[in-house]
């Protein structure tokens, strides 16, 4: 199992079978936040406070950074993989929703046209189309992963915060409220949203 130590700038790996801990130091002032494995074994992980993605690949022992090619994309999050493989993560401070190709290597940022929108959790319904909660409104947005065109999504309160996000295997979006303590559920198909206290 792979984690990171955001506040120690390091990743790190626990092996329950025997008990052991594995770390790998970052750059001073990384501050990892996120992390995936892709199928080949490699970490994949969000360099917060650097404005970059991060490649670690445990064969070699190598790290590979990715820099964002805006300097106003800071505070990367969530990163997840859609079906083609490429990474998609969200800019919390920067208000930007970004994509990863790993095979060219070329990063796309779709900034978000709400000043404050924070988009935060990210989740891809069955047609692979990603739903981004922004946390600092009362919107959900999804993208088109072929045009990046952005879609919001009002919440049926004003209130609501939404802030992580999944899919449940029959294809129903979820999200919570930070703010409220309510479960929102996302039918991607119509859009519909119902929210349970």
């Amino acid at each position: 199992m792979w984690f990171v130590g955001q506040k120690g700038d390091y990743l790190a790996r626990f092996d329950p079978g025997d008990g052991s801990f594995t770390r790998v130091d970052l750059e001073p002032e990384t501050g990892p936040h996120k992390l995936v494995v892709d199928g080949g074994g490699n970490v994949w992980f969000a360099g917060n406070r650097k404005g970059f993605i991060g490649r670690y690949d445990p064969a070699s022992d190598e790290i590979a950074m990715f820099a964002m090619p805006d300097r106003a994309a800071c505070d990367l999050h969530k990163l997840i993989f859609d079906g083609d493989g490429a990474l998609w993560f969200t800019v919390q401070g920067g208000n930007f929703v970004g994509r990863l190709d790993p095979a060219p290597e070329a990063i796309d940022l779709i900034a978000v046209p709400m000043r404050g929108a924070r988009p935060y959790g990210t989740a891809f319904v069955p047609d692979e189309t990603p739903w981004v909660a922004l946390f600092g409104t009362s919107k959900l947005t999804s993208l088109d992963p072929r045009t990046l065109a952005l879609r919001e999504h009002p919440l049926p309160r004003s209130e609501a915060r939404p802030r992580r996000s999944g899919v449940t295997s029959d294809g129903q979006g979820w999200y919570v409220d930070h703010r409220a303590g309510f479960v929102g559920a996302l039918t991607p198909a119509t859009g519909a949203i119902a929210e349970y206290r």
